[in-house]
C-alpha cells in the first residue's frame, strides 16, 4: 500500500502542469481511484450492492426471473474477475454482479417462505403446542402456538403458528404444553394508508399467519374432531427447552428487582419484553433511548466488553499464565462463547442475532491478531447478515444499527488518525486522572451519541415520523448507568442464578433502573420529542448515500457525501399536496384533510393507533396519543348530515363522499357521491354512475385507501396501500375467507364473556383487533427505535 502510496504522490496535483482542465481533473481522479485502490476501497462497494438489490425486491416488488438472474449475475462476476487491472470498471461490475446477487437471495428467501396467513377473522376451536409463553404489563398471558388443527370450523387454509392473547384468568401454559380452545384469529393488519409500514411483513417471515386472543380459558382437552399433537422432536424440542429456562429466569429476575424495574431488568437480560409499561416506552422513546430496551449491539458489547475485560486483567494478575500464553486471545474466545449464550437465553430475535454477528466478527479478528474496530469487519458482517435473512435490509432494526455502526466505526478511524500520537507523559496527582477518565468517558459518550444520532435522524424520521432532539443529553446522564452498572450486574446476577446467589445482584439492577427510568421521565416530561410530518424516501437516500461516500471512501472522493448531504436535505420534506380522503381497511375509520391541514374523522368512533399512524404520517406535530403531545395540525370529528345508517360530506377540494352501512342503500350512494364507501362485504365493485366504489371487499384486496383530486379531469384518483401485484406477505387477501363446517352458535361465543349485546360484541371484536395488531407491531418493532405499537 505504501508502495502504491508513494508512486500516486509524484502525480502532479490537480491544475498543473496539465494540458488544461480536463487532462488535470482526470489526473486528479486517477489520483483518487489509486488511494482507493490502495486502501481495498472496492471491498465496500459488495454489501452495499446486495442491500440495493435486496431493497428492490421487498421495497420496489422488482421480480426478475430467477433463473435470468443467475445468469446474469455469473457473467457479471467473471466480466469482474476478468477486470482486475481496471479498478473502476471493476467496481462497477461488482456492484452490478451484487446487486442482482442481492436479489437472487432475496427471490429464493421469498420461495423457501411458506407462512399461511389466515385469510379473514374466524372464531375456532385450535389444538397446539406452546412454543412461547409471557405475561404482558397487564397481567394478561400472551402465547405463541404451534396449531395443529382446528375444528368447528375446521378451516380451509389454517396458520401453521398464531399468537394468542388470553385474559380470562387460568393456570399459565408453559412452553411445550398443549394448547386446546376457543379463539378468534385475524390476519395482521396492512398498512394504516399507502406508503405506510406494512404489519403483515414481519409475521410472514416469522411463521405467524394469525393474530388473535382467546375466548375464555384454554380447555382441558381437545374439542371433538381434534387430538392432542405429538410431542416436538429435535430443534423445535431444544428450541422449548430454552424458553422454560429463559421463561424462569424472566420470573425470577422481574420479581427480584421487582415492579417496573422488575420488567425492564428481565427485558435486559431475557428480551422479554411483554411486562414493560406504555409509559415507560413512551419516556424512553421520546429522548431517544428506546433501544435500551431491544437487545441488541449496545448489550452485546457491553456484556462480551466485560467478559473480554475481567479475564485479561484477571490473567496479567498472573504473570506466568501472562507471559506463556496469548490471554487477549483466550478472553475473546471466552466473550464470544459467552455472548453465544447471551444470544441464547435471548430468545435469537433477529436483532440480536444480526448484533451477534457484527460482534463475533470482531471478536473472531482479534483472536486472529486482526484489528477489530475496521470499516472492513462492519462490511463483512452486513454481508453475512443480509445473506441470512434478506428480509431485514428494508426494516428500519437494520437500517439504523447499519447506519449507526458504520458512523460510529468510522468516525473513530478518523478521531485515531487525527489525535497527536508524540504527547509528553505528566505524571499528575490520581484525583485529576480520575477526573481526566470521567470527562474523557462523558466526552466519548457524547461524541458516539452525536454520531449515531446523526446517522440514523432520517431513517428515524422516515420510519416513525418522529426524531429525539434531546437525545445526546439522555445518552450522557442515563447511559453510564446502563454501561457501568446496570449491564454488568444483569451479567453478574446471571452468572450467579445457578448457584441461588444473585438476588443482591438483580436488587441493586433494580434500583439503578429505577433512578435511570426516574431520570428518563424527568427529561421527557421537559424535553418532549416532536413529529416530522411526511417525509420523502429520496431525501432519505441521498443522506444514506452521504453517509456511505463519507464512512467508505478514503480518497479526497469522501468529500461527495457533502453535496449529497445538501441535495439530501433539501428534499426530505415531503412537499406533496395531502390527500383529499383517508379509508382505512376496516371500511369505518375514514378521514379527510381540511385545508388548514387539520385532520378530521368521520363520526365519533376512530381507533387511536390508526389516528396515532395518520396524524405521525400526515401531520407536523407530535402524536396525539403521546402524553404531554399537542399535534399542531389539530384532530376533529367529521359531523356529517347523517340519515339511516348513511352520511354525506364534501371534502376540502369538493369531492362528494357518501358513507353507509347498508348493503341496500348502495345504489344511493353510488348516485349521491364521487365515492361511495359501503362497510359491508357485497359483491358489487363499480357503480354505473361512475363514482368509486369501496367496499369491504374490495379494501380486503387494496388495502387502505387515499384519495385525491385530478386537477385537470376533477375526478377523484384511488391510491392503495397494496400494490395491484400482490406481495407474497399479502397474498391472503386474494384467499377466500375462512370457512368450513359447525361453526360455532352466537350465543356460545360470548359464553365466556357473560356477554350478550351488541355493544359488548363490538367490545369484543375491538379488543381483537387491538391484540392482533399488538402482535403484530411488537413483531415488526425489534429496532433501534420500535414503533408506537401500544395501541394497536
Amino acid at each position: 500500500m505504501r508502495s502504491a502510496l508513494r508512486d500516486v504522490d509524484t502525480e502532479p496535483p490537480f491544475g498543473e502542469e496539465g494540458d488544461g482542465c480536463l487532462a488535470a481533473a482526470r489526473r486528479w481522479l486517477a489520483r483518487q481511484v489509486a488511494i482507493e485502490t490502495a486502501h481495498r476501497s472496492g471491498f465496500h462497494v459488495i454489501p452495499v450492492a446486495l442491500i440495493a438489490g435486496m431493497i428492490a425486491i421487498f421495497a420496489l416488488d422488482w421480480r426478475p426471473n430467477l433463473a435470468a438472474t443467475f445468469i446474469a449475475a455469473a457473467l457479471f462476476v467473471a466480466a469482474a474477475v476478468s477486470a482486475a487491472s481496471r479498478p473502476v470498471l471493476k467496481a462497477a461490475l461488482v456492484a452490478l454482479a451484487g446487486l442482482l446477487v442481492g436479489a437472487l437471495v432475496s427471490l429464493i428467501d421469498l420461495q423457501r417462505t411458506d407462512t399461511t396467513i389466515i385469510s379473514g377473522t374466524v372464531t375456532t376451536r385450535i389444538a397446539g403446542t406452546v412454543l412461547a409463553a409471557s405475561r404482558d404489563e397487564k397481567g394478561h398471558m400472551r402465547y405463541l402456538i404451534a396449531i395443529a388443527g382446528t375444528a368447528r370450523p375446521a378451516l380451509s387454509r389454517p396458520p401453521q403458528r398464531a399468537q394468542i392473547v388470553v385474559v380470562a384468568h387460568h393456570m399459565p401454559k408453559q412452553p411445550g404444553d398443549p394448547y386446546d380452545g376457543l379463539v378468534r384469529l385475524s390476519p395482521p393488519s396492512g398498512p394504516v394508508a399507502p406508503g405506510a409500514h406494512d404489519f403483515a411483513f414481519q409475521p410472514f417471515f416469522d411463521g405467524v399467519g394469525a393474530l388473535g386472543f382467546a375466548l375464555g380459558a384454554p380447555d382441558a382437552r381437545p374439542a371433538h374432531g381434534l387430538a392432542r399433537p405429538p410431542p416436538l422432536q429435535g430443534f423445535e424440542r431444544l428450541r422449548i427447552g430454552l424458553e422454560q429456562i429463559r421463561d424462569a429466569m424472566t420470573a425470577r429476575i422481574a420479581a427480584t428487582a421487582g415492579g417496573e424495574a422488575g420488567a425492564v431488568a428481565a427485558a435486559l437480560v431475557t428480551g422479554n419484553r411483554a411486562g414493560i409499561s406504555d409509559e415507560t416506552e413512551t419516556w424512553l422513546r421520546g429522548i431517544g433511548l428506546a433501544h435500551v430496551l431491544s437487545i441488541s449491539g449496545l448489550h452485546l458489547a457491553i456484556v462480551a466488553g466485560s467478559v473480554l475485560l475481567l479475564l485479561r486483567c484477571g490473567f496479567a494478575l498472573i504473570p506466568g499464565l501472562a507471559l506463556r500464553y496469548p490471554v487477549k486471545k483466550i478472553a475473546a474466545g471466552a466473550a464470544l462463547i459467552v455472548a453465544a449464550l447471551y444470544l441464547l437465553l435471548s430468545g435469537g430475535n433477529v436483532a440480536t442475532q444480526r448484533a451477534f454477528v457484527m460482534l463475533a466478527v470482531m471478536l473472531v479478528a482479534v483472536m486472529a491478531d486482526r484489528q477489530a474496530l475496521t470499516l472492513r469487519n462492519v462490511s463483512l458482517s452486513a454481508i453475512i447478515v443480509v445473506l441470512i435473512a434478506p428480509h431485514q435490509v428494508t426494516t428500519a432494526s437494520f437500517q439504523m444499527s447499519f447506519a449507526a455502526t458504520l458512523a460510529l466505526v468510522a468516525g473513530y478511524g478518523d478521531v485515531m488518525r487525527w489525535r497527536p500520537r508524540d504527547t509528553l507523559q505528566v505524571e499528575r496527582p490520581h484525583a485529576i486522572r480520575l477526573l481526566g477518565l470521567v470527562g474523557a468517558a462523558l466526552l466519548g459518550i457524547a461524541a458516539s451519541s452525536i454520531m449515531a444520532g446523526v446517522a440514523t435522524a432520517p431513517l428515524a424520521a422516515y420510519h416513525f415520523h418522529r426524531i429525539a432532539p434531546f437525545g445526546l443529553v439522555a445518552n450522557i446522564l442515563i447511559l453510564p448507568l446502563f454501561t457501568l452498572i446496570i449491564m454488568p450486574l444483569g451479567l453478574l446476577g446471571t452468572l450467579l442464578m445457578p448457584f441461588g446467589l444473585d438476588a443482591w445482584c438483580f436488587h441493586l439492577m433494580g434500583l439503578a433502573i429505577e433512578l435511570a427510568l426516574a431520570i428518563a421521565a424527568w427529561l421527557y416530561a421537559l424535553m418532549p420529542d416532536h413529529g416530522t410530518g411526511p417525509i420523502a424516501g429520496i431525501g432519505v437516500a441521498l443522506l444514506a448515500g452521504a453517509l456511505l461516500s463519507f464512512a467508505y471512501f478514503a480518497s479526497h472522493l469522501r468529500w461527495a457525501a457533502a453535496p449529497l448531504a445538501i441535495l439530501g436535505l433539501l428534499t426530505i420534506r415531503d412537499t406533496s399536496p395531502l390527500p383529499q380522503l383517508l379509508v382505512y381497511e376496516d371500511g369505518r375509520t375514514i378521514a379527510a384533510f381540511e385545508p388548514s391541514g387539520a385532520i378530521a374523522y368521520l363520526a365519533a368512533g376512530r381507533p387511536r393507533f390508526v389516528a396515532d399512524q395518520w396524524a405521525r404520517d400526515f401531520g407536523s406535530g407530535p402524536a396525539p396519543g403521546d402524553p404531554a403531545a399537542s399535534p399542531s395540525r389539530s384532530l376533529r370529528r367529521i359531523q356529517p348530515p347523517c340519515d339511516d345508517k348513511i352520511c354525506r360530506f364534501t371534502t376540502r377540494d369538493g369531492l362528494r363522499v357518501v358513507w353507509t352501512s347498508d348493503y341496500k342503500r348502495t345504489g344511493e350512494a353510488c348516485d349521491g357521491g364521487d365515492i361511495a364507501i359501503v362497510a359491508r362485504a357485497i359483491r358489487l365493485t363499480h357503480c354505473r354512475s361512475g363514482a368509486i366504489l369501496v367496499t369491504l371487499r374490495t379494501l380486503r384486496e387494496t388495502g387502505s385507501l387515499a384519495f385525491s383530486r385530478d386537477p385537470a379531469t376533477g375526478k377523484a384518483v384511488e391510491i392503495r396501500s397494496v400494490a395491484p401485484s400482490i406481495q407474497p406477505w399479502n397474498r391472503h387477501r386474494l384467499a377466500p375467507w375462512p370457512h368450513g363446517r359447525g361453526r360455532p352458535k352466537a350465543s356460545k361465543l360470548r359464553r365466556p364473556f357473560r356477554r350478550t349485546d351488541r355493544a359488548a360484541d363490538r367490545t369484543i371484536d375491538s379488543a381483537a383487533e387491538r391484540a392482533a395488531n399488538q402482535a403484530a407491531g411488537r413483531a415488526a418493532g425489534q429496532a433501534v427505535a420500535p414503533t408506537d405499537d401500544a395501541d394497536q
